[in-house]
């Protein structure tokens, strides 16, 4: 495995959960190393634990995130945007990580990915989201 930052761990685990949205019956860690491997995308442990992570709770996770999108479904949101939601609630719900890092990162994440408009959307959904879990 490289030696990648936390950023692009954080990618990787994006990229990752797209495509895994479209392939849900597939075994999760077969399918995050086959994919890192065939789209040659560096990956480390902690991509892999934020992927592992966020598939295991993305009931959970699809709700929250439901519950502030005002006006939207889930279905709605483009798979880029969703993906990138998706992590960081995993990061706002299951970890320790500050709120304001977590956001910052799914924005520049998002602005890395995603259309332009979009960073601002999931800026607000996920300051909702970690206003309505967490206290900092």
């Amino acid at each position: 495995m490289a030696k990648i930052t936390r950023r692009a761990a954080r990618e990787c685990a994006v990229q990752v959960l797209y495509g895994y949205d479209f392939q849900k019956e597939l075994e999760r860690e077969g399918f995050f190393t086959s994919t890192c491997e065939e789209e040659e995308i560096a990956y480390n442990d902690f991509a892999k634990e934020l992927f592992l992570g966020t598939c295991e709770h993305i009931a959970e996770i699809d709700e929250k995130i439901t519950e502030h999108l005002h006006g939207w479904s889930l279905e709605r949101v483009s798979r880029v945007s969703l993906a990138i939601m998706r992590l960081c609630a995993y990061e706002l719900l299951f970890t320790e990580l500050p709120v304001s890092i977590a956001i910052n990162e799914a924005v520049e994440i998002d602005k890395k990915f995603d259309k332009d408009d979009a960073p601002a959307f999931i800026n607000g959904v996920l300051n909702a989201l970690a206003k309505a879990c967490r206290k900092e």
